[in-house]
């Protein structure tokens, strides 16, 4: 308690203080920014406050600069904050010179400079696209050739940037974002200047871009419109897109690397695509594949797949090889392993790489003699130069290089769709789906890589997909033998079936012995359910 009469004595205690530099840097670590307090001292100071009859005080301080300080000093104290990149010297010692206040720029990272992308631009004219009344597409007028000759530019590729690293005023380094390096791929059909970047035709054609990840290479598709195909005409072997406005005869054979189009029937005849296929006509006795199950279509990237799976083989090999195996044999280093192997159990890849080699050179494959040598070279490390292989790595490295250099996936990819009006009689293989979209399949055996689909109905035959079967009505009243077969994880599905049908999928089958409905079949949790 205080009264009037006591007397209240206070003191106002001085304060020293040293250099003070506060540092805050910016989120993105490029900026650093300095708030500079020099050695001072705070004089406070006690005055009475209004009203006098009352215990109010009040304390105000001073500072004075009681020190000096070197650029140097505030350099170490900006460091002890981490900052260690980009430190603007001379800003600092013009602070310090001119004893400035406020929060001043002292230190600037090197922003990073992001890679660019290769860009690929076709040099082509675009075509305008053809509309219907109602201001659609209609894409079943829509047909674009765009054609070019022998030297005709195609394309031009320019090159990004390779992109800077930037760092941070702490001094870290900021990687720039990767980009898309675009490699093309050379072959018969074009030609490429790297200089320049301009992609050229060697032949007349359509060309067509083709991308497998960052690989791109040309394809030249041509159109062969034909009224039919007879003894007029004579059997068809054509890399390009076939049309047939009317009907394909007894005995003739069409082979194309990519879609083939009949508008009427097909009797008696063989067809190969190495796209889609489509008949509008009726199919009677004849033999229909497409996608990768055309075994007439010279693709290189399908034998160089051969020897690709051989080197797999040898590397599964190789690995099961005990060290109790090897020191029996007095084998102790990879090349005496590899040269062991392939007089062993992988003699076939020897033979594979001569045999693909040979089929390169001697028929008409889509690949030009720079990438013959180069797969040669590759692949002589398996012909004798046993003494190139440091260790298993090196195998796997070579099976790498070719994967990437002719775009090899060694699983298999689901191309080539076939659609039909009906099949009589017949076989039809596919890669990817086969549809038949009218009445009737008599009598006719499918293999599909992706899904059947059979809108009518389906009288004898035998039917495979690797994925689906969906069929409107199978079989007839009086019976008729049917095999429909899935793997385990496949679906086989039925609006109507009737007797002598039996379904397949993986393990397990069954037989209808009476007319049912509704069928759903799959497999689960190993039993087989049919609805």
């Amino acid at each position: 308690m205080v009264s009037e009469n006591d007397n209240i004595e206070l003191e106002a205690l001085d304060e020293e203080r040293g250099l003070e530099v506060l540092v805050e840097v910016s989120q993105d670590g490029l900026r650093a920014y300095m708030d500079l307090k020099p050695p001072r001292k705070l004089r406070r100071y006690v005055n009475d406050f209004y009203p006098i009859n009352k215990l109010d005080i009040m304390v105000h301080s001073v500072e004075e600069r009681t020190g000096e300080y070197t650029p140097l000093q505030v350099i170490e104290e900006i460091k002890k904050h981490g900052v260690v990149y980009g430190i603007k010297e001379d800003v600092i010692k013009d602070i310090c010179r001119e004893n400035k206040k406020g929060i001043h720029l002292i230190a600037e990272g090197k922003a990073v400079i992001d890679s660019t992308d290769d860009v690929l631009v076709s040099l082509l004219d675009e075509e305008e696209e053809i509309k219907n009344e109602y201001e659609s597409v209609d894409h079943k007028e829509v047909t674009k050739y765009k054609t070019v000759k022998p030297g005709e530019s195609i394309a031009m590729l320019t090159r990004g940037s390779p992109g800077e690293e930037g760092r941070t005023v702490y001094g870290d380094v900021i990687k720039p974002k990767k980009a898309r390096r675009i490699e093309i791929q050379g072959s018969r059909n074009i030609s490429f200047e790297e200089e320049s970047g301009i992609i050229r035709s060697k032949k007349y054609g359509t060309p067509v871009k083709v991308e497998r990840g960052n690989n791109i290479h040309f394809e030249m598709h041509e159109r062969l419109l034909l009224e039919e195909v007879s003894l007029k005409t004579g059997n068809i072997r054509y890399k390009g897109d076939v049309e047939v406005r009317g009907s394909v005869y007894e005995g003739m054979e069409i082979i194309s690397n990519n879609d083939i189009m009949i508008f009427g029937n097909v009797s008696f005849a063989a067809l190969s695509s190495g796209n889609n296929m489509t008949v509008k006509g009726n199919v009677v006795s004849s033999k229909l594949i497409s996608g990768y199950e055309a075994e007439e279509l010279k693709d290189p990237n399908v034998e160089v797949r051969r020897i690709i799976v051989e080197i797999g083989n040898l590397i599964k090999n190789i690995k099961k090889l005990s060290r109790i195996e090897l020191e029996k044999l007095g084998i102790r280093d990879m090349p005496n392993t590899v040269h062991y192997m392939l007089n062993m159990k992988n003699r076939a890849l020897p033979y594979t790489i001569y045999d693909v080699l040979r089929k390169l050179r001697k028929d008409n494959y889509d690949i030009d003699e720079n990438s013959i040598t180069i797969l040669l070279e590759k692949c002589k490390c398996f012909l004798g130069t046993y003494g190139m292989i440091t260790d298993l790595e090196y195998i796997v490295g070579v099976k790498e290089s070719l994967k990437n250099k002719f775009c090899v996936d060694e699983k298999r990819n689901i191309t080539g769709n076939i659609f039909l009006n009906s099949a009589m009689n017949s076989e039809v293989r596919a890669s990817g789906d086969i549809s038949i979209l009218g009445r009737t399949c008599l009598n006719t055996r499918i293999y599909a890589g992706g899904r059947v689909v059979i809108k009518g109905n389906l009288r004898l035959g035998e039917v495979k997909s690797e994925r689906c079967i969906d069929i409107n009505k199978v079989g007839t009243e009086m019976g008729t033998k049917i095999i429909l077969e899935v793997p385990d994880k496949g679906i086989i599905r039925m609006r109507c079936v009737y007797p002598d049908t039996t379904i397949i999928l993986g393990r397990h089958s069954y037989k209808f012995v009476n007319y049912q409905t509704s069928i759903h079949a799959r497999v689960i949790e190993n039993k087989l359910h049919l609805r």
